[in-house]
């Protein structure tokens, strides 16, 4: 049954590959094992690092391009109209916790192997659809403002020059209060500045992993003294180590 329905396939991109503009009759739930995916689905961007995937629901306008310097490694699920109703009728970032994408693995691992065990694949997959349908999930895992004092501050929390400055030293410059800041991001964003900012971090990071930078760097480059503060900050967001996200 779930094989008629579900269809799980992976991609390998490289940077500003792109895949031109499409929409499908089912919807598809798209994620990336290793690598950054920037999607425009419906005139928006959404940011899809390995810990969140994007969930697009059926007959909806999007494409993806590759933003990272190294392969991304990219995993398309198909799911039947027939399924859908489970799932939000809008798009939405999910969390992708270890589990998921360890299930997602073990699916690819049987189709090499020619389905050995079809009953073993069939509950496979239900198992992704579940794990699909009660993740958590976010309108965007970096969502964007054009409020007129809201907007140039998320592009100077988004500097990764500037990262190692602590939130007030950033936003002195602008003269806001930081009580006032924090009131702008809960009504544009639906976050606080500081998880906006914990977020753009962790995609940086991921780019610097990518590219074979050392932990003790990327770390310091984030405002960590020490590596050990910086490898619980990143496996809190992301669910792994650096140094495991590396060795995919």
């Amino acid at each position: 049954m779930y094989a008629d329905l579900i269809s799980v396939e992976e991609f390998f991109y490289q940077k500003h590959d792109v895949i031109t503009p499409h929409s499908n009759l089912w919807g598809d739930f798209n994620l990336s094992l290793n690598g950054t995916l920037e999607l425009t689905i419906a005139d928006e961007i959404y940011l899809s690092p390995p810990s969140y995937g994007l969930w697009i629901p059926p007959q909806t306008h999007h494409y993806c391009a590759g933003v990272n310097d190294q392969q991304t490694h990219y995993i398309c699920i198909r799911i039947h109209p027939r399924l859908c109703s489970q799932l939000a009728d809008k798009t939405r970032t999910l969390n992708v916790r270890p589990y998921l994408k360890q299930t997602i693995e073990e699916i690819l691992d049987q189709q090499k192997q020619g389905i050995p065990i079809p009953q073993y694949y069939e509950h496979l997959l239900q198992l992704v659809v579940d794990q699909i349908q009660h993740s958590s999930c976010y309108e965007h895992y970096l969502p964007k403002s054009n409020h007129p004092i809201l907007n140039p501050i998320l592009d100077c929390l988004a500097d990764t020059s500037r990262f190692h400055k602590s939130m007030q030293e950033l936003l002195d410059p602008f003269q806001i209060t930081e009580r006032h800041a924090l009131r702008l991001s809960q009504e544009q964003l639906q976050l606080s500045l500081s998880e906006w900012r914990n977020r753009a971090k962790i995609i940086y990071a991921i780019s610097c992993i990518q590219q074979g930078q050392s932990i003790k760097k990327i770390g310091l480059d984030l405002g960590y003294q020490h590596s050990s503060s910086f490898i619980e900050f990143f496996k809190r967001y992301t669910g792994q180590t650096p140094a495991q996200m590396r060795n995919l």
